[in-house]
């Protein structure tokens, strides 16, 4: 099989029967004229030493012949034979050596397409003996989903005799599965008969997993659901996936080459910028929440996660930015916080929110050494219009005096609504503890106005309890106590009045 590959052994020198015959009776024909014509010079003699004579000179003169013509080439003849097998014999010895040494997987398959040889390295990855792997043994060692493939596509360049190449997984030693590219080519003797194919097969299973690796990469940027940015290290756009474009508003073709800050929304400072390149630099990667604006123009908030990715020199080669539209949950937690601070009926501040904004007054307060209100107000008459109209009327009624006494109110003043018909307003930077009873007034004036619900003229007024601070040197609780405190004695004194703490 080795000395097909090789084409067979070298063409060795002969002589064609015809020219040696012609040869033979030339040469005989001569000698023989030469032999009677000695014969014819001599003294008679009998026929029978006449023709030992003639035998003898006959033979003496063709052996030269005979020796140079027919045995000569004859004996060079199987010379050059044995030179031309000793010479295949070690080239095959080369072939082999080279072949089991080689680093690829080698095979060679006959002209029936059964496999004949594999090499060294190919049994060692198999874990297979020669006997195996002969014929169609090697098959056996193919992964089951890529048999019928490959075996197709070989038979089909068998038959037309292409090269052809082809990639499967091959099993290995320890049974496992490896991935292989392999190469088959025709080869042919020196006639150009067909002998069968040769080829080999190399390892690819890194690049198989790095294909693998790399098309997952390419699934999670195509279908994720996260906007995803990739700037070079000028910061420059040179890829988005299509949630980009869904959020954004901006097709791929749009912002390719183009820098991220055509997003910006305006909301976000210089120095807020300037902060997160630091982090970016510093740490390579800055986490938060920022307003962008889409190509509508259209404000949206994102969480925004930029990261640098750096090449074997540790310098920066691209900026990957992976943000995700949050401007519904933003909505949704305003709207709770709206709930969770706000009055649901006046909009106003609920008891919630004026704690803490009473606690931020104080602390404002003492520092600048000016003094603070707290009014508490009951509305007069509100429960006899809710039993007399309903409690949509009532509703309306709250409504509409709230937003007259929030009116008449400083913007640093607080009103809020912590139940019923019940408020508080904290009346902040007064430099006189006098300098609240002109909104007092304004308050009860506004609360006594006379308003219409539908069809209904109705009035109401209110009983305001008043405590300063720091005059009522208490802490915010207190503080309200001693408001409502004041609050009844207002009620008392014939309601549409304040009446001041008395801290004594």
């Amino acid at each position: 099989m080795i000395q097909k590959f090789f084409g067979g052994a070298r063409k060795e020198p002969h002589q064609s029967p015809a020219w040696l015959l012609s040869v033979l009776v030339v040469s005989v024909f001569v000698v023989e004229i030469l032999v009677m014509m000695l014969l014819s010079s001599l003294p008679p003699m009998s026929k029978i030493a006449a023709s030992m004579i003639d035998a003898a000179a006959l033979a003496l003169l063709l052996f030269p012949i005979f020796h140079f013509i027919v045995f000569r080439p004859l004996i060079l003849n199987i010379n050059e034979r044995k030179l031309a097998e000793q010479a295949l014999r070690e080239s095959e010895v080369r072939f082999r050596r080279m072949a089991d040494h080689a680093p690829a997987l080698i095979w060679m398959a006959d002209a029936q397409n059964m496999g004949s040889w594999y090499n060294k390295h190919w049994l060692d990855y198999t874990g297979q003996s020669m006997e195996h792997e002969l014929g169609t043994g090697w098959l056996a060692g193919m992964h089951p989903d890529d048999r019928d493939r490959c075996a197709s596509y070989c038979q089909n360049a068998f038959d037309t005799r292409q090269r052809f190449e082809m990639e499967f997984r091959l099993r290995r030693a320890d049974g496992s599965y490896g991935w292989v590219a392999d190469v088959g080519v025709p080869r042919c003797d020196d006639k150009g008969g067909f002998l069968g194919y040769i080829g080999y097969c190399w390892d690819i299973d890194s690049r198989k997993t790095a294909e693998a690796e790399l098309q997952l990469a390419a699934n999670v940027f195509t279908h994720a659901r996260e906007g995803i940015l990739i700037a070079d290290s000028r910061g420059d756009i040179i890829e988005v996936n299509e949630t980009f474009s869904c959020i954004t508003g901006y097709s791929r073709d749009e912002v390719l080459g183009r820098n991220p800050r055509i997003l910006q929304s305006g909301r976000q400072t210089p120095e807020f910028y300037a902060a997160m390149w630091q982090q970016i630099i510093k740490n390579d990667f800055w986490s938060g929440e920022v307003w962008n604006r889409r190509k509508s123009g259209e404000v949206y908030a994102e969480i925004l996660t930029i990261s640098a990715v750096r090449d074997s020199n540790h310098a920066v080669q691209n900026y990957v930015a992976l943000f995700t539209d949050i401007t519904t949950m933003k909505r949704h937690q305003h709207e709770l916080e709206r709930i969770a601070h706000f009055d649901a009926l006046t909009g106003l501040p609920n008891r919630v929110l004026l704690a803490d904004r009473l606690q931020q007054a104080l602390a404002q307060t003492q520092r600048r050494k000016h003094s603070l209100a707290v009014l508490f107000i009951d509305l007069d008459g509100f429960k006899a219009v809710n039993d007399t109209y309903g409690h949509k009327v009532g509703d309306d009624l709250l409504i509409e005096v709230s937003q007259r006494m929030r009116g008449v109110l400083r913007e640093g003043d607080t009103l809020a609504r912590i139940g019923g018909d019940e408020f508080v307003a904290v009346l902040v930077d007064l430099e006189q503890p006098e300098d609240c009873d002109l909104l007092v007034s304004r308050m009860l004036g506004a609360a006594a106005s006379p308003l219409k619900i539908g069809d209904l003229k109705l009035q109401v007024s209110a009983s305001i309890g008043v405590t300063l601070y720091p005059e009522d040197d208490a802490d915010a609780d207190m503080l309200m106590r001693h408001a409502d405190q004041a609050m009844y004695q207002a009620k008392q004194s014939g309601k549409n009045c304040h009446t001041v703490y008395n801290v004594k």
